[in-house]
């Protein structure tokens, strides 16, 4: 861990309540009180920028909520090939990308990569080995698909 990290996790468990929460709302009124810390180095103070930022997180959002089948589920997806550094990211009918082998591809892989975080995220919950395993299995199956390839 970066001294950098280091310092914004202590500032940023420092804001626990006293029900050890940290309110991230909070956490910007504090580093915008403490020009000097860490963690208001580490947040978007230009208005223009920072708002900009905000509605493409906004539409985003949109996105996903309002384009929907008629069971309720997405019918637009971000594959990790469309996404930017600057944000700017794109969004492909579902589909599309399950119709071509090659998107389809990208697509598990990015799947597996966020059921790998959620699993760091959820490992300690024993009840969910299930879910790992299969992951795992789906991870295999995959990767002799290759080898074989």
């Amino acid at each position: 861990m970066s001294d950098r990290t280091d310092h914004i996790s202590k500032e940023l468990l420092a804001l626990k309540n006293d029900n050890g929460v940290i309110n991230p709302a909070e956490a910007v009124k504090w580093a915008k009180a403490n020009p000097e810390s860490h963690l208001h180095g580490s947040l978007e103070w230009d208005d223009t920028i920072a708002g900009e930022r905000w509605r493409v997180s906004q539409v985003r959002q949109l996105i996903a909520v309002h384009i929907v089948d008629a069971d309720g589920g997405r019918r637009f997806v971000s594959l990790s090939i469309d996404r930017k550094h600057d944000g700017s990211n794109g969004y492909r009918e579902l589909g599309d990308v399950i119709g071509r082998p090659d998107l389809r591809e990208i697509m598990l892989r990015d799947a597996l990569a966020d059921l790998e975080r959620v699993q760091a995220r959820y490992s300690k919950l024993t009840e969910l080995q299930p879910v790992w395993d299969a992951a795992d299995q789906t991870r295999a199956k995959r990767a002799s698909r290759k080898a074989a390839a």
